[in-house]
Parts: structure tokens; sequence; C-alpha cells
């Protein structure tokens, strides 16, 4: 039997991502934005990066308000890690209303509750009903 979670990967809604900004698009946009010049924006961004790890590789949780905080972990097998928790602010910036204009695949689907992923999922699997 099929499960609710493998109805959502294939049913639900999805975004569909356009190409990762690069560091040059990112600083041409905050140059346009501050007055700074682009050279001087790369500059302050790739030093962002060094001092996550710095502070970090130190055991010191870095905060960026408005950003998040990246905060340093380890596993049970000695892997550390960097974890990132974004901001209430980035997150509330992007749920707010009509904020998001990228596009979202299945978009109609939104909100739809088990019984309608069912339907659609045995409409297609018949030999495997999904579980509910």
């Amino acid at each position: 039997m099929a499960r609710i979670v493998q109805a959502v990967n294939v049913y639900g809604p999805k975004l569909v991502l356009n190409p990762t900004a690069q560091l040059d698009q990112i600083a041409d946009w905050m140059a346009m934005r501050t007055g700074l010049n682009k050279s001087e924006v790369m500059m302050v961004l790739q030093e962002l990066s060094d001092a996550i790890l710095y502070f970090n590789n130190q055991g010191t949780p870095v905060k960026f308000p408005g950003i998040g905080t990246f905060t340093p972990s380890i596993d049970r097998h000695g892997k550390f890690n960097i974890n990132f928790r974004a901001d209430a602010a980035l997150k509330n910036g992007i749920n707010a209303p009509g904020a998001y204009t990228g596009q979202v695949h299945h978009k109609d689907r939104i909100g739809l509750d088990n019984a309608g992923y069912k339907e659609l999922w045995d409409a297609e699997h018949p030999d495997d009903p999904l579980e509910i």
C-alpha cells in the first residue's frame, strides 16, 4: 500500500525554480540599491562566508538579523555541519499575501485533503491503493 507522503510528492504543489542567483547578480542588485560599487559588495559577500566559518569553527553561532542564524553541530560520527535557521522576517516575507511571484506547479492542489490525494493516486495506481 502506498503512503500519503508518496501521493503528496507526486501530486502536491511544487515550486518551479529559476536558475540560482550567482554572486555577481546579487552584487549588481545590492550595488544598485545601496550606492556601493559592485566590487565592494562582492568583497563583503565573500567575507560573510569566511566570517561564518571562522566563528562556527570556534563553536560560536552567527546571527544576521533579518537573515538568520548559522550554528555549528556535530553528528554521532564526529562530522561537523553548519545548520541554518532562517529569521522569522524572511519566512514572513515570503509568506506575505502576493509576495511570491514565481511559478507553482499544481497550484490548484494547494490545500487538497488526504481524500483528494487518495482519489488522484488510486486513479493512476489501482494495484497500489493509497493508505490514509
